[in-house]
C-alpha cells in the first residue's frame, strides 16, 4: 500500500475516533438541558466534555499564536545587508513592530492556557468564534472563486 494511502487512512481513523470521542462526552456523559443557555455553568460540566471541546480549540489557536510569534522572532533574528542610506530615507520600525508581535502573541498564548485552566467561557468562545470565520471566509472565497472563474469545456466530438 503506498505511503500516501496509508497517511490518509491514519487521518480519517484518527480524526473519526476525535469526532467520536466528542459527541460522546458532548451529548451522552453530560446531558444538559440547553433551552436556557444562562444555566449551564463551564465549571458544572464533566471534565471530559470541558475538555473535548478545549483541547482542539486550545491545539489550533496556540499553533496559530505560536505562528505569528515565529514570524516576529525571525525579524528580529534575521540578518540582512543594510540598504544605501540615499535610497532609505525613511526609520526602520520593523524590529520594534516585531517586538510587539513577540509580546502580544506570548501573552495571548498564556492567556489562553490560564482561561482554559479556569474554564473560562471567554478562553473558548473567542478562538472558536475567529476561528469560524476564518474557515467560513475560507469557504465563501473559494465559492466565489468557483463561480466567477470562466471554464470552457473541451470535448472531442467526432464529426
Amino acid at each position: 500500500m503506498p505511503r500516501a494511502k496509508i497517511w490518509g487512512f491514519l487521518s480519517v481513523l484518527i480524526s473519526a475516533s476525535i469526532f467520536g470521542v466528542c459527541i460522546f462526552s458532548i451529548l451522552i456523559i453530560n446531558y444538559h438541558d440547553f433551552t436556557n443557555f444562562n444555566s449551564v455553568n463551564l465549571s458544572e460540566l464533566n471534565a471530559m466534555t470541558f475538555y473535548s471541546a478545549a483541547i482542539p480549540i486550545t491545539i489550533v489557536t496556540l499553533f496559530v499564536l505560536s505562528t505569528g510569534f515565529w514570524i516576529g522572532w525571525v525579524i528580529l533574528t534575521i540578518k540582512v545587508v543594510p540598504p544605501m542610506p540615499e535610497i532609505v530615507e525613511k526609520k526602520d520600525n520593523s524590529k520594534i513592530k516585531a517586538v510587539l508581535l513577540c509580546l502580544i502573541t506570548v501573552s495571548l498564548m498564556v492567556l489562553m492556557i490560564y482561561g482554559v485552566y479556569i474554564r473560562n467561557f471567554w478562553a473558548l468562545a473567542i478562538p472558536a468564534l475567529v476561528i469560524s470565520f476564518v474557515i467560513l471566509g475560507a469557504i465563501f472565497w473559494v465559492g466565489m472563486a468557483i463561480i466567477t472563474t470562466r471554464s470552457t469545456l473541451i470535448t472531442n466530438k467526432k464529426q
